[in-house]
């Protein structure tokens, strides 16, 4: 399944956010949440793509430094995550405070996951998400992909 489209909802009284109506089936057999890394967003996983997740992870050595450290950070920062009988999830104050969500959020379809930011976050990054986009459909097309 992608994940698609930009859904706008409102955190209720107790920091409960929906999955969008469409996606809930998705999310049946269970949920991750995670910090999105480097960027100010939260990160919701099926089974599957939290695997295809941790697959790369579980690909740096972990007798580095680096592999250790990416461990902690993915891991240490995800929780397994279950939605209420109206397909809410309810977000903590850590993730709250990393992702910076306030009242109006966007759960944003990404592919094989989806995302929930701040509204105003995601609106600020429009031109550099559409740049980001342009210059990764013009370095395909040159064959300078790192891809390739």
């Amino acid at each position: 399944m992608f994940f698609t489209g930009k859904f706008p909802y409102l955190l209720d009284e107790r920091n409960r956010v929906p999955i969008p109506p469409h996606y809930r089936a998705a999310f049946d057999t269970g949920a991750y949440i995670t910090t999105g890394g480097t960027d100010p967003c939260l990160v919701l996983h099926t089974p599957d793509s939290l695997a295809q997740a941790a697959a790369i992870i579980e690909a740096i050595p972990s007798d580095t430094d680096l592999g250790e450290q990416a461990r902690r950070d993915f891991y240490g920062n995800m929780q397994p995550i279950k939605k209420d009988p109206q397909g809410r999830i309810t977000l903590s104050t850590e993730f709250l405070q990393h992702a910076g969500l306030k009242k109006e959020v966007l759960v944003v379809g990404t592919g094989r996951r989806m995302e929930i930011w701040d509204q105003a976050t995601y609106d600020a990054g429009k031109d550099a998400r559409q740049a980001a986009r342009q210059a990764a459909m013009n370095a395909r097309q040159n064959g300078t992909s790192k891809e390739e």
